[in-house]
């Protein structure tokens, strides 16, 4: 009786420490593929005409899949009522696209969080209505929704930016806030560009900015985890933990001078194959060329962002492929 009651018990006692074991093992488990996306509303900021732009970015749940989702039932906006959470209303409230599920999200999705992405203007009179983002892969449908209400959670200025993007304030006031995002432009294209697969492609940008907030002090890079596969990274990190620990491939650049551009593939079917991914610029102003290739044919988006350490900015080429 005694033997059997105590081969119980340590049959318990056994079972007890496999579930916690195994529940150990799941939550720290890595998932490289096969899981979802999900868009992300980062909060929006009223623009000097009135109206407002609204950021948004998204996590990537793989470790090591970059999903292609074309614009469509899988990766669409629509414009929906606030206050009942549901339905579409006048689509002629938003200032670009007006009417299309189109508002210039991304149809490549890099691994891990990406933050402030892009964003989408709207007018002043948008407030009480809702920007809804919609992503669906591997089954899960997941959304983002875009609001005016609340401007003392979702407003978004300098402090916010630096704080999500690891920079931090640096102890400074809301005074002291004088930091202008960089100025980006494609140099030499007018329309679209073309090329064939296989070849390089001749890519120019021109970027400025302000100074601010500089090289960044210490010594960031002994901080950082290994970037594994160099990955280019838009506004966010691919590491594992907060935004303060992550990896952000335009830091190694920015830490240099204080600005870099990052190239990313937005857009497009195929592979993309680029030169020199991130470089760091001159914030006085500076012009410089990437070589892109193109393993297959098709229709791309290429996108430079152009880093200070806080701010993002973006410029965009459309390169087809034939």
């Amino acid at each position: 009786m005694f033997n059997r009651a105590r081969l119980a018990f340590s049959s318990a006692i056994l079972l007890i420490v496999v579930l916690l074991s195994s529940g150990t093992v799941t939550a720290q488990t890595l998932h490289r593929f096969g899981q979802s996306i999900q868009p992300i509303f980062e909060g929006f900021e009223k623009n000097i005409d009135g109206s407002y732009t609204m950021w948004f970015g998204y996590l990537n749940r793989n470790y090591n899949e970059y999903p292609d989702i074309p614009l469509g039932d899988s990766n669409s906006f629509q414009v929906a009522d606030g206050v009942a959470n549901a339905g579409p209303v006048d689509p002629s409230l938003l200032l670009d696209n007006a009417g299309s599920i189109d508002r210039g999200q991304p149809t490549y999705f890099y691994p891990r969080r990406q933050q402030f992405v892009f964003g989408v203007q709207v007018p002043a009179d948008f407030v009480g209505k809702e920007l809804v983002w919609t992503v669906n892969h591997h089954g899960e449908t997941h959304t983002a929704v875009g609001t005016l209400e609340r401007e003392n959670i979702w407003s978004v200025d300098e402090g916010v930016w630096g704080a999500n993007r690891g920079r931090g304030t640096n102890g400074r006031t809301e005074i002291e806030y004088a930091n202008q995002p960089p100025i980006i432009r494609m140099v030499g294209v007018e329309g679209q560009l073309s090329t064939t697969p296989g070849n390089s492609l001749a890519l120019r940008v021109f970027a400025r900015d302000d100074g601010l907030p500089g090289a960044y002090e210490g010594n960031r890079r002994s901080e950082m985890e290994p970037l594994p596969n160099a990955l280019p990274v838009v506004g966010g990190g691919i590491g594992r933990n907060s935004p303060k620990s992550q990896s952000i491939v335009n830091y190694i650049a920015a830490d240099e001078t204080g600005l870099a551009v990052s190239w990313i593939k937005y857009r497009g079917p195929g592979q993309v194959n680029f030169d020199t991914a991130v470089a760091s610029l001159d914030p006085a102003g500076q012009e410089i060329t990437a070589a892109a290739s193109f393993s297959q044919s098709g229709t791309y988006v290429l996108r430079a962002y152009a880093d200070d350490g806080i701010y993002t900015t973006y410029s965009d080429v459309t390169v087809v492929v034939r």
